[in-house]
């Protein structure tokens, strides 16, 4: 079943794919599910953007953590990975989408 009320699961799919040949560059933090670091030594710790969001942390104090975090870390980070929060992403496009057209 699809996480986005209303959409298919070939909609959400075709969502996940396109936002997963797209280079970001800079996202707001409500648009961010998780943070995964993968470290050198194989290690990973995720942050949960969505779950610190829900529980009434504010966006920009997270960013500064994990920003605070990656660089106090960066000599063994392997690599960074943001996943996307769909069902946001496309709800906020919709939104905007039918506001633009009901103009």
């Amino acid at each position: 079943m699809s996480e986005i009320p209303g959409f298919s699961d070939e909609f959400y799919d075709r969502w996940e794919h396109l936002l997963s040949t797209v280079e970001i560059v800079d996202v707001p933090m409500r648009f961010i599910k998780e943070v995964e670091v993968t470290f050198n030594s194989g290690d990973k710790t995720c942050f949960d953007i969505s779950s610190m969001i829900s529980n009434g942390n504010k966006p920009q104090i997270i960013e500064n953590k994990i920003e605070e975090y990656l660089q106090s870390n960066d000599h063994d980070i392997e690599r960074v990975d943001f996943h996307i929060n769909i069902p946001a992403v496309a709800t906020e496009i919709e939104r905007k989408t039918n506001k633009l057209l009901d103009k």
